[in-house]
């Protein structure tokens, strides 16, 4: 038996009995239906391709109708007979491969005037092949109204391949009464279905010879046509997007753009998000299949970004580490200019893990310094499956290994078991401090009730912590609070209090934490990574937009830099000192130095003895500091300044208590030098030396050929909206445009075809001269090696249901507590329906679908 496909429509095997009974009354009646019947009005070309088929149909009704192919629109060997060759030649009754889409994907109508010279099918007709009978069918049926579906095929006796295939109108076929159906065991998932009209509206094509020929064609729907150009890209087989902007989309994708963004930008393209030819939902199953192509190919596209990494950085280091299944669970990586900035900023580092970046619910874990500019820059990144001690230690190491065993002075991080064993392994010179925020929000979480009704110990809590000057003093002002608000018995503040060396700031007053408390800085990247990568992303697409993120941090930098050198600053007193520090300072850090500066304005002196000054506030508070005095010790001849709040050790920068004294005592000519840190100045040639290059990159980098494309047809397609709005206004507007865009279009593919032929001599030309292709030479690890890495799997994937989770993992405040679950028999929400006593038991011989059925 001869090969055949089946689906839902009609038997194409012979005989084809409803098409022969059809067939018998198509003169008198196309479609036998009570209902009205609906085809293109005023269609120039249906008059045209008519004309054949009214001549036919003539010699049909004079001849031999016993054949059901001779009825109506006739046999095709006599489908000439009523078009002249000129009819032929104009009509493109052949279609060649060079005039339809050559790709798999289905062309979609771009814009409204690109239906101008669809021409309506008839008996006769001639394709390549059935997928451009297909496509052409398609077109017709988008520019009349209504969407079409493939029906049955069959295959030949001879060859065994396609030679028949019939296309149908989607409202072919008979509605289901769903509501007669059986309640499904397990609920399904509601889905929009198509009303059906039984439409008779249809096109058949054999394949005779070379060629595909239209059969068989009635033009007559049941049912109201999609008039309406904008409502037409949601009918089903119209539904996609073009091939070109497909490319385009991708590339906005690749940004991290939306859906939703995506049509925005698409909205402006074409004039208008009515003129777009698909909708949000079409952009984001695209995009779900963009990222759908690389699925179990995540690790080897990763190593492959590695090895062009270390190709053009050769100081780029990584490292990965797998589990038992050869599944990575760990990943470690750092560019060459990152090795480099870390030598002048390893005084202090911010960590944080808690970041949910990609599809396998792997924390980001990036290790985050401090430039000269007092900005954010980033010095490794690191991805645990586990937030382990053996994977922070794992992880410490390899950052140890890129950065050649140089240690970091300070070291702030959220609070986690796991990570301060592993530091104190790793790290054992480094000062590590905890998160005084997370600290404080934790401790927020089971003290808020009992803080919100005692106010006046909550703000005398945040000031003993905020304000103490000394560890000495944070104690005994700590033992006067609990004292008089009588709360020795509670816990929570005991708790709070055995944690107080690792984060109140009166036990790191003398360490270098600049300009920070807490693990902001951190906070600060993941808010801007954020914009660049979701919880949905691979590790390689984190990777590719971590490259860009870095290139923004890189361009910010640049842009200080010139500004340092290019402008000049208003100064905000005169003495001479401030001209000093504008001279030596980056301009970010000279900012905080004016800020400090001024606050002298906030302060009155009075000289103690010896070289003591006590250093009092006016106003009751300020900020920065509080409502607290400070000693301040100056010695002139030396040149020496020391204050209680230790700014000069924690920030690098002297505080404006000592700028209140040195006015006191006269000294506003110069900072002495000892207090200008290095780290804080503007480059000069000695630190340029020392200043690493970043990978080497075209200093221009050009657009590539694709690129260019992409964006010449979005430029175009706006520019042609614009002429089909004035065109549209009247017919002879509209025909003047479709002369000139027939004649446009001409000359383009002339043009193309004369550059396609150029280009194919030139290939043929080099490929002579060539011997052999250079693939070059891929290697995956850190150390060129191309065969550790050659065996590694993608992690576990973790599917997620529902809605997506925040993208940071949650502390005890920010969960919110689950809502009561009421019962579904009485209402009641001291119980659920499984422990209910009004629940009506099922009878013995009544299954659990039956008796759930019964009660609905």
């Amino acid at each position: 038996m001869a090969g055949r496909s089946s689906g839902v429509g009609l038997d194409l095997n012979e005989p084809f009995m409803e098409d022969v009974s059809m067939l018998d009354d198509l003169d008198e009646q196309p479609c036998s239906s009570s209902k009205p019947t609906y085809r293109a009005e005023g269609s120039k070309n249906s008059e045209q391709s008519n004309t054949a088929a009214n001549a036919s149909t003539e010699q049909c009704k004079t001849g031999d109708n016993s054949n059901p192919e001779h009825s109506k629109h006739v046999n095709p060997e006599q489908s000439n007979i009523g078009a002249s060759a000129d009819t032929e030649a104009t009509t493109g009754q052949t279609l060649s491969s060079d005039d339809s889409a050559g790709d798999d994907d289905e062309e979609v109508q771009s814009t409204p005037c690109s239906q101008t010279e669809i021409q309506t099918p008839f008996p006769g007709m001639k394709f390549d092949t059935w997928e451009e009978a297909k496509m052409h069918y398609n077109k017709y049926a988008h520019k009349i109204g209504f969407s079409i579906k493939c029906s049955t095929s069959k295959n030949s006796t001879r060859d065994g391949q396609k030679d028949k295939q019939l296309f149908v109108c989607n409202k072919n076929g008979k509605n289901e009464d769903i509501n007669q159906l059986e309640a499904p065991p397990v609920r399904q998932r509601n889905r929009i279905i198509t009303k059906k009209t039984d439409c008779k509206a249809r096109l058949r094509v054999k394949r005779k010879g070379q060629k595909w020929h239209v059969t068989y064609f009635i033009e007559e729907h049941n049912h109201k046509l999609v008039r309406k150009f904008s409502l037409k890209k949601y009918l089903r087989s119209h539904k996609g997007i073009p091939k070109e902007e497909k490319d385009f989309v991708r590339m906005l994708h690749k940004v991290n753009l939306s859906a939703g963004r995506i049509l925005r930008i698409m909205g402006e393209v074409y004039g208008g998000l009515a003129n777009v030819p698909y909708d949000s939902k079409d952009v984001s199953n695209f995009m779900a299949t963009i990222d759908e192509e690389h699925k179990h190919k995540d690790m080897s596209i990763l190593l492959a970004h590695f090895a062009k990494m270390k190709k053009e950085d050769p100081d780029f280091y990584f490292n990965l580490h797998t589990d038992h299944a050869d599944k990575v669970d760990r990943i470690f990586w750092v560019d060459g200019a990152a090795i480099a900035a870390y030598k002048n900023y390893s005084d202090c580092l911010s960590f944080d893990s808690t970041y949910m970046t990609n599809e396998y619910n792997m924390p980001f874990a990036p290790f985050i310094g401090i430039n000269r500019y007092g900005q954010t820059i980033q010095l490794g990144c690191g991805f645990l499956k586990n937030e382990n001690v053996e994977s922070f230690v794992w992880l410490f190491e390899e950052f140890l290994e890129a950065m050649g065993g140089l240690q970091p002075d300070n070291f702030i991080t959220d609070q986690d078991a796991a990570m301060r064993t592993a530091i104190l392994q790793c790290f054992p010179d480094c000062t590590h401090r905890n998160c005084r925020w997370h600290i404080m929000q934790n401790a927020q979480a089971v003290l808020g009730n009992f803080l919100s009704k005692h106010e006046d110990l909550r703000q005398e809590l945040n000031e003993v912590i905020d304000y103490s000057m000394s560890i000495e003093e944070f104690e005994m002002r700590w033992a006067e609070m609990i004292m008089k608000h009588n709360v020795s018995d509670n816990t929570h503040l005991s708790d709070l209090y055995h944690l107080r060396a690792t984060f109140v700031p009166a036990y790191f007053k003398e360490r270098f934490f600049p300009f920070l408390q807490t693990t902001a800085r951190s906070e600060g990247f993941n808010a801007v990574l954020k914009r660049y990568v979701s919880p949905h992303n691979s590790l390689h697409h984190f990777f590719e937009q971590y490259l860009k993120l870095q290139e923004k941090i890189d361009v910010g930098e640049d842009s200080v830099e010139f500004k340092d050198e290019d402008k000049i600053f208003r100064l905000w007193g005169d003495y001479p000192l401030e001209q000093q520090a504008l001279d030596v300072y980056t301009h970010p850090i000279y900012l905080r130095f004016r800020a400090e500066l001024r606050k002298v304005t906030s302060y009155n002196v009075q000289h103690v003895d010896g070289h003591n000054y006590d250093v009092t506030p006016i106003k009751p508070y300020v900020y920065g500091y509080g409502k607290n005095r400070y000693m301040v010790e100056a010695n002139m001849e030396s040149e020496t300044y020391n204050c209680e709040c230790c700014k000069f050790s924690r920030d690098g920068l002297l505080c404006c208590h000592i700028f209140r004294v040195m006015v006191q005592l006269g000294a506003t000519e110069y900072i002495p030098e000892k207090y200008i840190l290095r780290r804080w100045r503007m480059l000069e040639d000695t630190i340029v030396e020392e200043k690493m290059e970043l990978p080497k990159v075209p200093s221009e980098r050009k657009p590539t050929n694709k690129e260019r494309q992409l964006i010449r047809y979005g430029t175009l397609c706006n520019d042609y909206t614009r002429v089909a709005k004035i065109a549209s206004t009247s017919d002879k507007g509209k025909a003047l445009a479709d002369k000139y865009m027939l004649a446009l279009e001409k000359d383009l593919l002339a043009m193309k075809a004369a550059e396609s032929a150029k280009r194919k001599n030139k290939k043929k030309s080099n490929a002579t001269q060539d011997d052999a292709p250079d693939v070059g030479n891929v290697g995956h690890s850190g150390q060129g090696s191309s065969t550790k890495f050659d065996h590694v799997e993608d992690p576990e994937y973790v599917s997620k249901q529902g809605r997506p989770a925040e993208k940071r993992k949650q502390s005890g405040l920010h969960l919110k507590a689950s809502k009561p679950v009421k019962c579904t028999v009485c209402g009641s929400n001291q119980h659920t329906a499984a422990s209910c006593k009004d629940k009506i038991t099922p009878a013995p011989e009544q299954t659990e679908i039956d008796f759930f059925r019964n009660m609905v």
